[in-house]
This record gives structure tokens, C-alpha cells and sequence, in this order.
């Protein structure tokens, strides 16, 4: 019965923060195009090793990127990640420069065993977001006359897409694990468009608003080999598909001029086919290193009815941790210490010119008495920008609190 009390309590709790995971503030130029700027899938400490995942195996954060790696968890204990953010975001253009505060509840999940060879987990989190308002002014020429003539366009974009989850795992062999993620996308997105001109009574202004609501299904396939080395030691590989599937999309483009509405409906769009693999080693309790690798494959994806509209994304993630003496009666020799990197090429592409994203982090893990419970601090510097000269340029200093509760739930309690 208390059990059961428990399970019904964190449901509950997932429904309350799903309209705030759902609900997040962005201020970045870069997600006026396509679904946004792509948010990571990583919860816990790994967000602090560069969002390792597809090759981790771990007992003590749930790991979303790779749905076979649920097995990890022992069969004993029930586990739930939440985790919360602030951003500082700086964006120039060589002559001017703006800041910006952005915070936000990033994912809530949950995972319990369901045998000793089995396990569960479900959670919301992002998949994108959109947020940015900037102006641009230029003298165009005149085709009623031979001079120009001052145009002021405005952009404005808010909205994202957030999903929810719930994976299985199993385990088929001594050392192989399977599992497979279904996914509820939805969301909204809304793009705005003003033009102006200020120095002319002949012309009038032009307002263009395109919103799209997003609904739809898909699914991730994980496998992960791990072999004990030694008497402490393992190797972990992880590989994940994702299948190119078709999205519910709703919506229209607006255009109002010369007293005149004009309105054409959206297309479809197609969640992009996913590969992605990583590989980890996990050192006598103490370290661990890993590497992850994925490819999206945008370019053959619709969006909003085209094809070939997106690029196909390739990213990379190094990261690692460092314990120093696991179980020790001293506190600071049981707090994990993590490092990591990416990087990626974007999806989209700005006036002929794709951006990139890199950035490099860091963390710590610190341990709550007596129970398996980390608290999670994250540090974290980023950069986008194109390699293009005058173009805008993006960085942010993010700062990260995660909670890795972890505890024993389906003991039996034995009466002497």
C-alpha cells in the first residue's frame, strides 16, 4: 500500500511539472529557423560530461539517450531525475552586443525495476526551443525612382516542441541489453515578421505571422554490449536508432498589406532518421570516460512541406568523471567531479552560412548521508556562430542544479 501511495505521488508529480518543462525561455537569433535550437537529452551528471548517454550504463542516473541501458538500475530501487537551469546569453555582431537571463525547468523522469532482467522509465523533456526578437534596417533600391529606400524589418519567435517518454529495457543476454523509447511530441511554434518604412508614405507596412502546432509519435531503438574487465573494471557500447516518422502539423501563414489578408496553410513535417552510438569505461568504481557519436538525418526529412529544406546534423560528445574513493566515510571523497565537451553542426542555415555549436563544461556531484541520492551542479560555456566575418555570434554561461534521487523502495520487510 505505501508503496503504491509513493508511484501515485511522483505520477502526480510529473503531471504538475509538465506544463513547466513544456513552457521554457529562450532569447537566441539561431532559433528563427527550422524546430528551434535542438535542447539535449541528457539528464543528471551526464550533462556535465558533454551529454554522454548512448554507451553509459549507470546505476545512478537515469540515462534517456540509450533506452537499453534501464537494465542498469538495481532491482531494488526506484529512481527519478529533476533538473533546473539559468543561462546568461551574449549575442554581437562585432558593433553591438546584448545580454540576456533565461531559466527554466529542464526534465522530470522516473525509472523502476520491473524484473531482474527488466525495467521502465518515463519522463518529459525537451526536444527544441524558440525565442528571439531583433531588427534589421538597410536601404533597398527604388523602382518607382532612381534612389532607395529605408526598410525596417522586426522578427519575433517564441514556442518549442517537448516530448514525453516511456522506454523499456531488457536483458537478453549475460552481457546484452535491449530497449526501445516511444515518444509524444507536441508543441507550437510561432514566427512573426514586420516590415516598415519609415521614410516613405507611399509604401505600407507589411505584417507576417506563421504559427504551426506540432503533434506526433516516435520511437528510439537502443543495444548496449558491457564486459566486466578485470575485477572492477567495464566496457560499455551503445548503439540507438531512431525511425523517420511523419508529425501532425496545424497551422498557417498570415500576411496582411494593402488592407489585404492573405492565408496559406503550413506543410507536414517528418521527425528526422536518427543513428547514434557511444562507448564508455568505467575504471574500479573510481572513473569513467566515454565518447558518443550521432548523426541526424535532417536533409531527408520534411519541414512545413519541404524536402531538402534542413542538413543533416553530425554531432560529438567527449566527457568523463572522477571519484575519488567511493563508500569512504569522508564526504569529499565520495563527491564526483566531471569534464566534458561537444559539438555540432546546426540543421539550418543562415543566409547560405550554417552555424556550429560547441561547447565545454563542467560539474560536480555532491552526495546526500546516508542514501544514493546526488545533488547535481552544473557549469557550462557555449558558443554558436557561423565562419562567416560580421556575423552574429551567440555565447552563453549556463548554470545547472540537478537532483538524482535514488532509493530502495521494493525491499521486503522481514518482522522478527
Amino acid at each position: 500500500m505505501m508503496l503504491r501511495k509513493r508511484v501515485q505521488s511522483f505520477v502526480l508529480l510529473a503531471m504538475c511539472v509538465w506544463p513547466a518543462v513544456a513552457q521554457r525561455t529562450l532569447m537566441s537569433p539561431y532559433s528563427r529557423y527550422g524546430y528551434g535550437v535542438l535542447e539535449s537529452a541528457s539528464m543528471g551528471g551526464a550533462r556535465a560530461m558533454g551529454g554522454l548517454g548512448y554507451g553509459m550504463r549507470s546505476n545512478l542516473q537515469i540515462n534517456q539517450k540509450n533506452p537499453a541501458s534501464y537494465t542498469a538500475i538495481d532491482s531494488l530501487t526506484f529512481m527519478m531525475e529533476l533538473g533546473v537551469s539559468g543561462s546568461v546569453q551574449n549575442l554581437t555582431d562585432g558593433a553591438r552586443s546584448f545580454n540576456q537571463f533565461n531559466g527554466s525547468l529542464d526534465y522530470v523522469a522516473f525509472q523502476l525495476p520491473l524484473a531482474k532482467w527488466a525495467a521502465m522509465s518515463f519522463g518529459v523533456s525537451p526536444y527544441s526551443s524558440v525565442g528571439y526578437e531583433y531588427s534589421t534596417s538597410g536601404d533597398y533600391p527604388n523602382y518607382r525612382q532612381n534612389d532607395s529606400v529605408n526598410i525596417v524589418q522586426t522578427y519575433a519567435g517564441d514556442g518549442g516542441l517537448s516530448q514525453v517518454y516511456l522506454g523499456v529495457s531488457f536483458d537478453i543476454l549475460d552481457r546484452v541489453a535491449i530497449g526501445a523509447n516511444a515518444h509524444y511530441m507536441f508543441g507550437k511554434i510561432t514566427h512573426t515578421r514586420e516590415v516598415t518604412f519609415p521614410d516613405e508614405t507611399y509604401y505600407k507596412t507589411t505584417d507576417q505571422t506563421t504559427y504551426f502546432n506540432v503533434n506526433g509519435f516516435t520511437c528510439d531503438l537502443g543495444i548496449q554490449y558491457h564486459q566486466p574487465i578485470r575485477e572492477k573494471d567495464m566496457f560499455a557500447l551503445g548503439f540507438t536508432y531512431s525511425f523517420k516518422l511523419p508529425l501532425k502539423v496545424s497551422g498557417q501563414t498570415s500576411t496582411f498589406t494593402n488592407d489585404t489578408l492573405y492565408t496559406d496553410p503550413v506543410g507536414d513535417c517528418d521527425y528526422p532518421m536518427t543513428i547514434a552510438g557511444g562507448a564508455s569505461y568505467h575504471w574500479n568504481e573510481r572513473a569513467l570516460v566515454g565518447v558518443d557519436v550521432s548523426w541526424q538525418q535532417f536533409s531527408n526529412a520534411q519541414f512545413l512541406g519541404e524536402t531538402n529544406a534542413l542538413y543533416d546534423r553530425l554531432g560529438i560528445a567527449l566527457g568523463g568523471e572522477y571519484v575519488h574513493k567511493p563508500n569512504s566515510k569522508k564526504y569529499y571523497e565520495n563527491m564526483r567531479f566531471r569534464l566534458g565537451a561537444n559539438y555540432a553542426n546546426s540543421y539550418v542555415s543562415l543566409g547560405g552560412n550554417r552555424y556550429r555549436e560547441y561547447a565545454v563544461m563542467m560539474g560536480i556531484g555532491f552526495p546526500i548521508p546516508n542514501s544514493r541520492t546526488l545533488l547535481n551542479f552544473l557549469f557550462e560555456y557555449g558558443r554558436r556562430d557561423t565562419k562567416a566575418q560580421g556575423d552574429l555570434s551567440e555565447q552563453y554561461f549556463k548554470f545547472g542544479l540537478g537532483v538524482s534521487l535514488n532509493e530502495r523502495w521494493f525491499v521486503k520487510r522481514k518482522i522478527k
